[in-house]
């Protein structure tokens, strides 16, 4: 399954035929490599749980269409399927545990701060405090936990413990930010940028989508000099990198719909492989 690397969009179906056994089977592949392919960004952002979910999803897909109609790649994809996800369903449910804990953390830290206009109360930094040492009082009185999410607790512990000293004054100072991940990502950035310049391929999620023509810099200063330039292209060769560029927004356009929508595209997809007709 890890070895899947489908990296072009497919072809426009036909919405008036009804897709074929191979079309079907190629979306579903998509929705494989889409589901195994998550990324996530700590300490909020997990990817390992969504994938799960996800791959559990499809899982049950395979075996809804598998009643409806063998076919070897499904039955292949649904049977490491069923051997692999039981395996890790403790684990996950662990940590799908430990992320209720941390996500509590984060709702409390991400109270209304201070503002000019809304100054907010004035034990707004202890109010913030108190809310999160009775959240962490909770976790100290539950019971039965693994080894695994007794260490993790004892680290949010210890965490929250060397923080705690300046951690709420934002509540109370106005224009104070929680964080300094803001300036941190425009340091990086004004990096980044400093590095492409320079020949160094640092991209960012806009380069990655649109890198090949933002890239593009057309020094003109009227309408006219613009039709000038954009003359010395022909209409075929406009005409090719346009296609090249939707097939590469289709691409992001199936991420968005997965992982918003999961659950309606994989309805489709048992719809289509129901009404499939054999390839010709």
């Amino acid at each position: 399954m890890t070895g899947l690397a489908l990296t072009e969009a497919p072809d426009q179906v036909d919405p008036e035929r009804p897709p074929t056994h191979s079309e079907v089977v190629r979306d579903l592949a998509l929705d494989l490599q889409l589901a195994l392919s998550r990324t996530g960004r700590a300490p909020f952002v997990l990817s390992g749980l969504p994938m799960f979910e996800d791959l559990c999803a499809i899982c049950q897909a395979l075996e809804r269409c598998l009643v409806r109609r063998e076919h070897p790649h499904l039955r292949h994809w649904y049977a490491v399927l069923g051997q692999t996800l039981p395996v890790f369903q403790s684990a996950f449910g662990e940590v799908s545990q430990a992320l209720e804990w941390v996500d509590g953390i984060s709702d409390i830290l991400d109270a209304h701060l201070p503002t000019a206009d809304a100054p907010g109360p004035a034990a707004g930094g202890d109010a913030a405090a108190r809310q999160l040492a009775h959240h962490l009082g909770r976790l100290a009185d539950a019971l039965d936990l693994t080894p695994w999410l007794t260490r993790l607790r004892d680290d949010l512990f210890a965490l929250s413990e060397r923080y705690w000293s300046g951690l709420f004054h934002c509540y109370d100072i106005i224009g104070l930010p929680s964080t300094n991940n803001d300036q941190e990502s425009l340091h990086g950035q004004v990096k980044r940028q400093l590095r492409r310049q320079l020949g160094v391929s640092q991209l960012r999620e806009p380069l990655l989508r649109r890198g090949a023509w933002v890239t593009i810099q057309l020094n003109v200063d009227s309408p006219v000099d613009l039709q000038k330039r954009l003359a010395q292209v022909s209409w075929e060769d406009y005409a090719a990198e346009r296609a090249r560029y939707e097939q590469r927004q289709e691409q992001f356009r199936r991420r968005y719909r997965w992982r918003h929508h999961r659950d309606d595209v994989l309805r489709q997809q048992i719809a289509d492989w129901s009404t499939a007709v054999p390839d010709c």
